[in-house]
């Protein structure tokens, strides 16, 4: 076994734009893969939780599962989407660490195609054959509740490993046929629940504003769909905020040291995330008591804004982690101005037709 830091080199390739401006649209991108996300998985647990409740007659626990089966495939589609770009930028900047990560963990990286297969499959069948599976319904929606979790855990574990480069070499050296996970990292857990976690926060802000359309259509049932979704979205906030706590206090002591005036922009981030939570888990307690005619609108802005703030410290972390070891300054850059253009002009063009996807299933549905 060879104990020392072993890392490989930069693609030799130029980079085709300036470091800056890839960190800028990983965050961007990835900010919009994880609204995607958070909807699919957040609200594949919530129905889960209302399935076990729900009591198979007129309980509206048990009427809320098959209004969110109808839109999961959809949200498949747009997660699988958006993650492709988020993905190619980090490889693009990373890829020396996530590439050798990816080796290490590469049975378990290699089963996220093949279990994303078989999820989505999953949520068509919910979505268009749900009341004919009889009493396979409820197996089939926790069998793929659990594929999508053990997505979201390879990722934790890719993400996660490659931030440790000092433990690369005694895993190869160790078994080479890329069998291993991250799981003595003291970061996994606290970084895989407060993802999960908040992802049932944000789909129950985004029940609530279903909740909220459907009231305004004149259907009743929305009711019971603003008070699930803003209980879920301020209880799961509460519990976030700890596990965020916990995740911080996972962290290495230099990297600590980052968000406590080590840097003032990690410790500016910090102090604002924190709050923002706090604000937030009050303005949710607010909302419930005002019941069905509340404004959601500031809660939706700050949490909004939360999630800008967490992916920046996610960022901060990184960085911090990986030290010296990951030198922006020495890459090749030859940028190329006419693909970045074209690159903005499509993302713009596709935000604004998954906007009017959005709007027609919405329509659709409601019809």
């Amino acid at each position: 076994m060879n104990p020392q830091v072993i890392i490989p080199g930069p693609d030799a390739l130029p980079l085709p734009a300036p470091v800056f401006l890839l960190q800028f649209l990983l965050q961007l991108t990835f900010l919009l893969h994880l609204l995607a996300m958070n909807a699919l998985l957040g609200g594949l647990l919530i129905t889960l939780f209302a399935r076990i409740k729900g009591d198979g007659g007129d309980d509206p626990w048990t009427s809320l599962p098959d209004a969110v089966a109808k839109v999961s495939p959809s949200l498949v589609a747009a997660t699988v989407t958006l993650g492709v770009a988020p993905l190619l930028f980090l490889q693009t900047l990373y890829g020396q660490f996530f590439f050798t990560s990816s080796i290490l963990m590469g049975w378990g990286w290699f089963s996220v195609v093949v279990v994303l297969i078989f999820a989505y499959y999953g949520t068509y069948l919910q979505s268009f054959r749900g009341k004919d599976l009889g009493g396979g319904q409820m197996p089939l929606l926790g069998l793929t509740v659990i594929l999508f979790l053990w997505i979201g855990f390879m990722f934790t574990n890719n993400t996660s490993l490659m931030l440790h480069p000092e433990k690369w070499a005694a895993m190869y050296f160790a078994d080479a046929r890329g069998l291993h996970l991250n799981l003595t990292d003291p970061q996994l857990w606290p970084r895989y629940l407060h993802m999960v976690l908040g992802a049932v926060a944000v789909a129950g802000l985004m029940l609530l504003w279903w909740g909220r359309s459907r009231l305004a259509r004149g259907d009743t049932s929305g009711a019971f769909m603003v008070r699930t979704g803003g209980g879920t979205f301020t209880w799961f906030t509460l519990v976030n905020i700890v596990l965020g706590l916990w995740y911080y206090m996972a962290q290495p002591a230099h990297v600590r040291k980052l968000f406590m005036g080590g840097q003032p922009l990690a410790t500016a981030l910090f102090g604002i995330g924190f709050v923002l939570g706090i604000v937030l888990v009050v303005l949710g307690f607010l909302l419930r008591r005002q019941g069905e005619g509340a404004n959601p609108w500031p809660v939706s802005v700050l949490a909004l804004a939360e999630m800008i703030v967490m992916i920046m410290m996610r960022d901060a972390v990184r960085a911090g982690s990986l030290g010296a070891h990951f030198r922006p300054e020495t890459f090749a850059v030859q940028p190329q101005v006419l693909n970045l253009v074209i690159f903005a002009v499509l993302l713009l063009a596709g935000i604004g037709v998954l906007v009017w996807m959005v709007r027609q299933l919405y329509l659709a549905w409601e019809r």
